[in-house]
């Protein structure tokens, strides 16, 4: 059910940001939102019942202002705060750059290393990835020390992952099937 109402928030949100030639601004906008609703206390508070409909209208008012959004964008979050979807933001936030990814003929992908990947790495396995995609491809990084070495990729649901993590993981099953009798 979520899934849906995301997708149709998303939707016409982004009809109304190509409408202005805003697509990506928007999303620009729509991500401050989104680390402003990450905050635990504020979202606690836009959770809790003790809180009333009018003080958190009033709240996201105060909030959206201080962020200088597009009256767009603003009017986007009190639509959400009104109709008591704001705890769907994530979801809708995630819609939406899928959206604008699509129209834009581009891709994310989140890049896991041990530790941080100089950026001449970065951008050339960001090169890579968008030769073999044959679309843009923009890359987050993350740190896994978990991972020991190596890096991992995923992209469009997949996973491509070299890290050493997972090349031991492969040579122990290798070295257990081998030692165990048949």
């Amino acid at each position: 059910m979520t899934g849906g109402l995301a997708k149709r928030y998303a939707r016409a949100l982004a009809s109304l940001a190509r409408e202005e030639g805003r697509l990506e601004a928007v999303g620009s906008e729509l991500e401050s939102v989104g680390a402003w609703l990450a905050d635990p206390e504020l979202e606690a508070a836009l959770a809790s019942p003790a809180m009333s409909h009018e003080s958190r209208k009033a709240l996201v008012s105060q909030v959206t202002a201080a962020l200088d959004l597009s009256p767009l964008t603003r009017n986007f979050v009190a639509l959400l705060t009104q109709n008591d979807r704001i705890a769907y933001f994530p979801a809708i936030f995630r819609a939406y750059n899928a959206l604008v990814d699509r129209d834009l003929n581009r891709l994310r992908a989140v890049l896991r290393s041990a530790a941080p990947l100089p950026d001449a790495v970065a951008a050339e396995i960001s090169r890579s990835l968008e030769q073999t995609h044959g679309k843009k491809v923009l890359v987050s990084q993350e740190v896994d020390p978990s991972l020991v070495a190596g890096v991992a990729v995923e992209i469009e649901g997949k996973t491509y992952d070299g890290s050493a993590r997972t090349q031991l993981a492969h040579i122990a099953r290798a070295m257990t099937r081998q030692g165990s009798p048949h």
